[in-house]
């Protein structure tokens, strides 16, 4: 429970600085957002009860790690990332 509290929580604040930041503050989290969705992969492996599909945000995954201003610069990665945040800030 605490593990899904500090999840949200967690989704909640990134959530916010995707939607209330400018494009260098988003860049300053790229690491951040790297790490969430790393530690968030791991966990939905462990946990299969989860409904959130692991390869929804593979590529996201790649692209922080390959190129992130590109990829934090494109809309289309945000609204997905904002998405996966409010599903997972919702339950």
């Amino acid at each position: 429970m605490f593990l899904d509290y500090n999840l949200a929580t967690q989704a909640s604040n990134l959530n916010k600085i995707l939607l209330n930041g400018d494009d260098s503050e988003i860049l300053a989290h790229a690491d951040e957002l790297l790490l969430f969705l790393n530690g968030l992969q791991d966990l939905l492996r462990q946990n299969l009860k989860k409904q959130i599909l692991i390869s929804s945000f593979n590529d996201i995954i790649y692209g922080l790690e390959s190129s992130p201003v590109i990829t934090l610069r494109d809309q289309s990665i945000r609204v997905r990332l904002l998405n996966l945040f409010m599903k997972l800030t919702s339950k």
